[in-house]
């Protein structure tokens, strides 16, 4: 089941749900986020493993004693045992039949997830908390951390290149970042009141060397729009008395909130999707925290990059 679970794509199991197979609508929600389940299923073979592997002691010390030579012979029985029929053969079958096995398997799975998930989670968190460093928030048998050990597998081989490497691994911690810790904080933005000349803003644009100003209202935490400095040029253009008669707020756009706890990875998402360059960010009790843009999010990932808002 393992294998099979971590073999079968989300777009596969789309297309199998979209064939109405049974089960597929289980494989879906597995397929989504498959390190929960591939946990719960590895903490059941383990304790499955360790049960019969106790049993099987058992058995062998009250029939021949208690011997060095039954323990060794029980031990041996069982590292064979578990190795083919635990280790090797269902594994074969699951990566041989993935679509068969996980469509048989997606239901009794996500079942078992749902009343041994909790567990494993709270084993995860122990193993992390005693763990030197910081630990896979999915635990190290998830993809991610598999693939995080097969880049520096590929590193360690020349295979990339240091910076590669660390590209990658970024790429994978973007989930356990919050915008917060990309943000401009507060103290470092830039504002410009909405009653402002078109002109004003423009010399703003030119002294600080931005080409999106947050816009305000009342007070620095009443953000009302983003001026862009295009618009302001193209509007001043057209019109030859607009710099000095027009305000701010005619061409100012609509601005974006976001809050300081949101994952990094779900903005970068949003932005890239609502085609939205740059966003407020509020904090817990409504106010400006700061202002997080794309690039902020992509310098986690590639380094330093020249942003102008």
């Amino acid at each position: 089941m393992e294998a099979a679970v971590s073999r079968v794509r989300r777009s596969r199991a789309d297309e199998l749900q979209a064939e109405g197979k049974r089960g597929a609508a289980a494989l879906v929600v597995i397929a989504t986020d498959p390190a929960p389940f591939v946990n719960v299923l590895l903490f059941l073979r383990i304790t499955s493993m360790t049960t019969a592997t106790v049993l099987v002691v058992n058995v062998f010390v009250k029939t021949w004693g208690t011997t060095w030579s039954s323990i060794a012979v029980a031990a041996a029985t069982m590292a064979t045992v578990n190795y083919v029929v635990v280790g090797v053969a269902p594994r074969t079958i699951g990566r041989q039949n993935p679509v068969k096995v996980g469509l048989a398997t997606a239901g009794f799975v996500r079942a078992l997830a749902k009343v041994l998930g909790p567990l494993t989670r709270l084993l995860i968190l122990v193993g992390n908390a005693i763990t030197p460093g910081k630990g896979y928030r999915d635990g190290p048998f998830s993809t991610e951390a598999e693939l995080r050990e097969l880049v520096d597998i590929a590193e360690a081989n020349q295979v990339i290149e240091d910076d590669e490497r660390q590209m990658i691994h970024s790429v994978f911690e973007l989930g356990d970042t919050v915008v917060r810790e990309v943000m401009v904080p507060r103290t470092e933005m830039i504002f410009i009141e909405r009653n402002k000349t078109l002109r004003q803003a423009l010399s703003l644009g030119l002294r600080s060397g931005f080409s999106r100003i947050p816009v305000i209202g009342d007070s620095l935490d009443d953000v009302v729009g983003v001026v862009y400095l295009k618009d302001v040029t193209r509007r001043s253009f057209d019109h030859r008395d607009a710099e000095s008669i027009e305000r701010v707020e005619s061409v100012m756009r609509p601005v974006t909130y976001v809050p300081d706890s949101k994952p990094v990875d779900d903005l970068l998402r949003e932005m890239q999707a609502a085609r939205v360059h740059l966003a407020v960010v509020i904090d817990e009790y409504g106010g400006t925290a700061g202002l997080v843009t794309i690039e902020d999010i992509l310098e986690e990932i590639v380094g330093e990059i020249a942003d102008e808002y």
